[in-house]
């Protein structure tokens, strides 16, 4: 109840000649008075998948994969679920409105927000916004919403008084996600969620890809006094991660390995999950990528908060890197701060709280005197410092025995702070509870979780979901099993080298980063998972996806693997994890880490998939539980039909037609026989577009490289590369196996790509319309876009 309807109410008792009692307005599910008598200054604000009540009763955290939102209340640490609310489809964000009355909850899969009553707990209204909208975050006085529409690279804002739309900014950015606005209510901050190329680069892409300093991460200004952008924070690349972390070699810069550590490495703001206000400043968490080769397992991605000037709408410190210092914490404490999603501060000092979902931890941060960010990690090996991580396990399970890596909250990706500074919730997306934390008194050492609520219902055990949920969690924890090595052992595990990486730091969702990483095979775009299988067709038994009658693709750029399971190469040498295989296909034990490497073929002699129930549920939850990205272009629009036209005249169904977009699909129970592998490849399934170009090693400058070698050796391309899916093609510029093309158009551009699907090689697409419509139809399809299916795979070009 605002102030208003009290005033109305008072003036209505005392005319009729009734006693107004202030206290008899409180509801039991969000505010009224008790938000009243509690108002302060008005604060920053700033998306999260979790918030409190002005009043600090009630909690209310999303369950995405429920499309629910959940209702606690936490008066007096009475820490119960009161009510689980149904929403639209994949709740990412709530918002509490000042007065706790209203509720406001995006939902990305369905295009949506619902405006909740907090007092009868129900869904008063729908409003229909941007594509895929995920953040959100209303003005201090309560009275806009402004909302991140991440496929749709528009930011709507809504009337709370009307709940109606009132405006839809443009020309925020590519992926706006996370939301944050000053107090005085001027400035909306939204995070750009995946790097981008700095405009001032001379250089071409196909250098630029690759390197560290070649994205920069971004973050779009808005003037909310009349919804206008005022401009871009560029967040820049670090120059040099830290001392800890110098590679052996540079792949770039033509230097292969020497055994000898000591290349600086870089690495640019990437993954910028969330956006906080503490003053005049704005904190950034994100996961920084560092791809330029040789890859190891702590020169690839790193852990970062960067900091913006809000009143200068400049980049206000150096990115901090939090992995620095962790590296001279002993074993048993040891343990890195891998994907930070979101931070809190408290309102009495300068100390917050980042949950780092890879790890399921908050990690205590502190603000220096001029605003800057430190974890307060040791300096040196006999430096004990003073990190702080609070692990996500109530008094009951904090001395359990968990070797498999399922006790207590996990994937934490938001946390809150009640008005006092006493408490912390934290929303734990893969276990669906939220965790309770005494993060009071002055003595930070005794911070730690009172209690866990659940959220909302886990998949039964025994289930095909429960294994899909298990691989999903898998996927994106830093820790898993419990192992027998320094850097697999408890506090970390077998997932990563104490903690380091996850699948989600290149595949977020199980999508894509975007960046070209340099790899072994050469430069490599993280491939978007959600078309591994063709979507509804997996044949999962006893928790593993039965092949070929999943149809699932090869795998990698140059059809190097034939089963999700072979990646647990990528878990052993690329995140430096002890592994999931204990026992190899021919009954042997099999070694942690590197060691193992030889027992784990990519493609033959022996299978992967079976080994391990754990590396099987990964594969499961890839075939049956990624949601693929929603084209904000409908398919039925008048530019994507005739796009679709061009599109199966000029055969480009012949290459990437098929339920699936792509004709690439095995056809075998692996492993493959000896004949279908040259060079490593499945060489059945490449095809040569015109993609590949020799001189583009030959220049000494350009990214067609192989890393990891003790020689400089061009990239593999020569025999062709894997057909990608289209399935949500516009998600995942740039383009082509070396990101070589910037956009869509870029590709379209190339005329030996564009005619290899006719037998006659002709060209409809020398006229510039025609590509525009092409395009207008790839940037349409999505996974509810109808398959062309009259595909006939070309006779020459693909193949040996």
């Amino acid at each position: 109840m605002n102030t208003r309807q009290i005033v109305r109410q008072i003036l209505a008792g005392a005319i009729l000649g009734i006693p107004f009692m202030l206290g008899a307005v409180i509801w039991a599910g969000g505010g009224s008075a008790a938000a009243e008598a509690k108002k302060q200054d008005p604060t920053a604000t700033r998306s999260s998948p979790i918030a409190i009540t002005h009043s600090d009763g009630y909690v209310w955290s999303v369950n995405p994969d429920n499309d629910s939102v959940s209702v606690f209340n936490v008066t007096d640490d009475q820490n119960t679920k009161v009510a689980e609310i149904n929403v639209g489809k994949e709740p990412w964000c709530v918002a509490i409105t000042p007065d706790d009355e209203k509720a406001y909850v995006t939902n990305m899969a369905s295009g949506t927000v619902s405006v909740i009553s907090t007092i009868r707990k129900e869904v008063i209204h729908t409003i229909k916004v941007g594509t895929e909208p995920f953040g959100c975050a209303l003005t201090p006085n309560g009275r806009k919403l402004y909302v991140a529409n991440q496929s749709s690279d528009t930011v709507s804002v809504i009337d709370t008084r009307r709940n109606r739309v009132i405006e839809t900014i443009g020309q925020v950015g590519v992926k706006p996600h996370g939301i944050a606005i000053s107090a005085d209510g001027a400035r909306v901050m939204v995070t750009q969620f995946l790097a981008l190329k700095p405009d001032d680069d001379p250089r071409p892409i196909t250098q630029s890809e690759g390197a560290d300093d070649g994205r920069e991460g971004r973050v779009t200004v808005i003037n909310a006094y009349n919804d206008h952008v005022l401009g871009v924070v560029r967040l820049a690349p670090l120059a040099d991660v830290g001392p800890a972390f110098r590679s052996d070699g540079n792949t770039l810069q033509r230097e292969p390995l020497t055994t000898v550590f000591n290349n600086v490495s870089g690495a640019f703001p990437n993954l910028l999950e969330s956006i906080t206000i503490k003053g005049n400043l704005a904190y950034v968490p994100g996961t920084c990528s560092s791809p330029n080769g040789p890859f190891r397992f702590n020169v690839n991605v790193q852990s970062c908060l960067s900091t913006v000037d809000i009143e200068q709408n400049l980049e206000a410190f150096e990115t901090l890197n939090m992995n620095v210092g962790v590296n001279f914490e002993p074993v048993g404490k040891k343990l890195f701060n891998t994907n930070p999603f979101s931070v809190a501060f408290k309102r009495s000092s300068g100390e917050g709280f980042i949950a780092l979902a890879a790890t399921n931890r908050l990690l205590r941060v502190t603000l220096n005197d001029d605003g800057s960010p430190t974890i307060n990690p040791p300096l040196n090996a006999g430096d004990p410092g003073n990190i702080i991580r609070i692990a996500l396990k109530d008094p009951g399970e904090i001395g359990l025995v968990d070797d498999d890596d399922r006790v207590g909250g996990q994937n934490p990706r938001g946390v809150v702070l009640n008005s006092t500074d006493t408490r912390a919730y934290v929303m734990d997306f893969l276990s669906r509870d939220i965790a309770v934390v005494d993060v009071s008194g002055d003595d930070p050492t005794l911070y730690r979780t009172l209690a866990r609520i659940q959220s909302a219902d886990l998949p039964a055990p025994g289930t095909d979901a429960a294994t899909v949920q298990r691989g999903k969690y898998l996927f994106n924890t830093a820790i898993g099993p419990v192992g027998s090595q320094p850097t697999s052992v408890r506090p970390a595990g077998r997932m990563s080298d104490t903690g380091w990486g996850t699948c989600y730091s290149c595949h977020p969702n199980a999508l894509t980063d975007t960046v070209t990483w340099m790899f072994a095979d050469g430069p490599r775009q993280a491939i978007s998972m959600e078309s591994t299988f063709e979507f509804g067709a997996a044949n999962i038994v006893n928790g593993v996806p039965l092949l070929p009658d999943s149809h699932q693709r090869a795998l990698n750029w140059s059809a190097v693997r034939d089963e999700v399971q072979d990646f647990t190469r990528n878990v052993r040498a690329v995140s430096g994890g002890g592994g999931l295989i204990r026992i190899d296909a021919n009954g042997a034990a099999v070694p942690e880490g590197a060691a193992g490497l030889a027992q784990l073929p990519d493609l033959r002699p022996t299978a992967n998939s079976g080994l391990s129930a754990d590396l099987d549920a990964i594969a499961t939850y890839l075939a049956v539980g990624v949601r693929a990205p929603i084209s904000p272009i409908p398919s039925h629009s008048l530019g994507a039909l005739v796009g679709r036209a061009v599109f199966e005249v000029q055969g480009c169904q012949n290459c990437h037609g098929g339920k699936n977009w792509t004709i690439s699909q095995l056809d075998y129970t692996p492993p493959p026989t000896a004949d279908e592998v040259v060079d490593a490849q499945l060489v059945r399934f490449l095809c040569r577009v015109g993609t590949f170009d020799p001189n583009l090693f030959a220049d000494n400058m350009s990214n067609e490289i192989r890393a990891n070698n003790v020689a400089n050796v061009q990239a593999r391309g020569v025999l062709g590369f894997n057909v990608p899916s289209l399935i949500s093609v516009f998600a995942s510029a740039p383009y082509l196996h070396s990101g070589a093309a910037a956009s869509l158009d870029d590709v379209v551009e190339n005329v030996t790509h564009r005619t290899a699907g006719r037998a006659d090689h002709a060209d409809i697409l020398t006229s510039p319309l025609l590509r525009r419509f092409l395009v207008q139809f790839l940037k349409s399809i999505d996974r509810d876009t109808p398959p062309v299916l009259n595909v006939t795979p070309p006779a020459e070009g693909c193949g040996p």
